[in-house]
């Protein structure tokens, strides 16, 4: 299975060429100021499984000095995948695909600095902070 994804206005293009199976919503106050939303709906891919379909020029960053970074589309705005730190990983948002995952497992993070009015979800794993990266290889490892 392949997944399509794009910004808002199309510019941005990537390709994840396997499917996604486990998602999960961060509520930390750097996701939901990221997103705009209660909580940010993601997943991570292997680098080797996804691959941009555009000219990555029109791809703009924000990092803060403690790592957190943020991609984003230079016309429309929208947050677009980046790569995780040193790792293997490139964070994908959920609401740039345009088809719905199979979603096997959804994983809760950061739950301590959920915002009671953010809708409640039903999770498989909670997480009160982060998972550690060995959490994450495991969740999101490529298979």
């Amino acid at each position: 299975m392949k997944h399509i994804g794009r910004c808002l206005c199309g510019e941005v293009q990537f390709l994840i060429k396997k499917e996604i199976q486990v998602i999960y919503h961060c509520h930390c106050s750097l996701c939901r100021k990221q997103s705009g939303t209660g909580a940010n709906a993601a997943t991570l891919i292997n680098e080797k499984h996804f691959e941009w379909s555009c000219n990555t020029e029109i791809i703009k960053t924000f990092k803060k000095n403690t790592g957190f970074t943020c991609c984003f589309c230079k016309y429309c705005g929208s947050p677009v995948p980046n790569k995780v730190g040193n790792t293997e990983f490139v964070w994908i948002p959920l609401g740039l695909l345009d088809e719905i995952p199979t979603v096997t497992q959804r994983l809760g993070f950061c739950l301590h600095s959920k915002s009671s009015w953010a809708p409640i979800i039903s999770f498989d794993q909670e997480y009160i902070d982060l998972p550690t990266q060995q959490e994450l290889e495991h969740y999101f490892r490529s298979l």
